[in-house]
C-alpha cells in the first residue's frame, strides 16, 4: 500500500533536514508508479463478444492513452491455445472511436480472449506492484527526490559563509550521487539498458526557500507570484 512506499522511499531518499513534504514525496511516487507501469505494464486478460463481422470492441477496463494489446485467442479453451496471428489483426481508430479489426469474420456472440495492459495503482488501499519490484519503483521515486535536493542545496544563495557554502555543495554532491545511484538500481532491477532510458527520471519541483529564509536561484519571488496565480 502507499505508506509502505512512503516509508521506503524516504529511507532511501534520507532527507534527514526535511526539506521534503509528504505532498512532494506522494507525488514522486505516483510519478515513478506511472514510469514503472510504461516499462512493465499490468497484464490483463479479458473476453470480449464480437457483435459479428470483423470489429471487435475494446474490453471493458482498457485505458485509452496507455492499454497495448499483445493477444488475441480464438476460439477460446482450446489446448493447446489458438491464438490469432499478430499479422491478422489491428487496432482501427474510427470516428466512432477505436476498437480491434480482425481479418477474418468471427460470429456474432463468440467470446475471444484479449491480452493487454493497463497501468498499475498504489494508494491508500490499492498496490497493484508486485512484492518484488516495490523497491525498484521507490528507488526511482526516491531518485527524482534527490535530484531536486540536490538541486536545492546548489542552488542557495544565502550560504555566505566558507564553510557553510561548503557543506552545501558537499550536500548537493552527496544527493546527486545518490540519485544516479537510485535510478541506476531501478534499471538494473528490471533489466532495462540505461542507455536506452536517458529520460527515465521524473522530476518533482521543491519550491523551498534557501537554509536562511532567502530564495534560490531560479525561483525568485516572481516565479512564486506567478505560480500563486496560476
Amino acid at each position: 500500500m502507499l505508506a509502505d512506499f512512503q516509508t521506503l522511499a524516504a529511507a532511501l531518499t534520507r532527507d534527514d533536514a526535511g526539506k521534503i513534504s509528504a505532498d512532494d514525496a506522494d507525488g514522486a511516487i505516483s510519478l515513478a508508479v506511472t514510469r514503472y507501469s510504461k516499462d512493465r505494464p499490468r497484464a490483463k486478460v479479458e473476453d470480449v463478444a464480437a457483435p459479428g463481422g470483423k470489429l471487435l470492441p475494446l474490453p471493458a477496463s482498457w485505458e485509452a492513452g496507455f492499454s497495448a494489446l499483445s493477444g488475441l485467442e480464438y476460439p477460446v479453451g482450446d489446448v493447446p491455445p489458438s491464438m490469432i496471428g499478430s499479422q491478422a489483426w489491428a487496432m482501427y481508430n474510427a470516428p466512432g472511436g477505436m476498437s480491434i479489426m480482425v481479418f477474418d469474420s468471427i460470429p456474432v456472440g463468440a467470446a475471444v480472449r484479449a491480452s493487454y495492459g493497463v497501468a498499475h495503482q498504489v494508494s491508500g488501499v490499492t498496490d497493484t506492484v508486485p512484492p518484488g519490484d516495490r523497491e525498484a519503483v521507490c528507488c526511482l521515486a526516491a531518485a527524482s527526490l534527490c535530484d531536486q535536493l540536490a538541486s536545492l542545496y546548489s542552488g542557495d544563495t544565502d550560504s555566505t559563509i566558507g564553510a557553510d557554502s561548503v557543506n552545501h555543495q558537499s550536500k548537493a554532491a552527496e544527493f546527486a550521487a545518490r540519485a544516479k545511484a537510485l535510478r541506476k538500481r531501478y534499471h538494473d532491477e528490471l533489466g532495462i539498458d540505461d542507455r536506452k532510458n536517458v529520460a527515465a527520471g521524473v522530476v518533482v519541483d521543491l519550491d523551498l526557500s534557501s537554509s536562511l529564509g532567502g530564495d534560490r536561484l531560479g525561483h525568485g519571488i516572481g516565479y512564486r507570484g506567478s505560480r500563486r496565480g496560476r
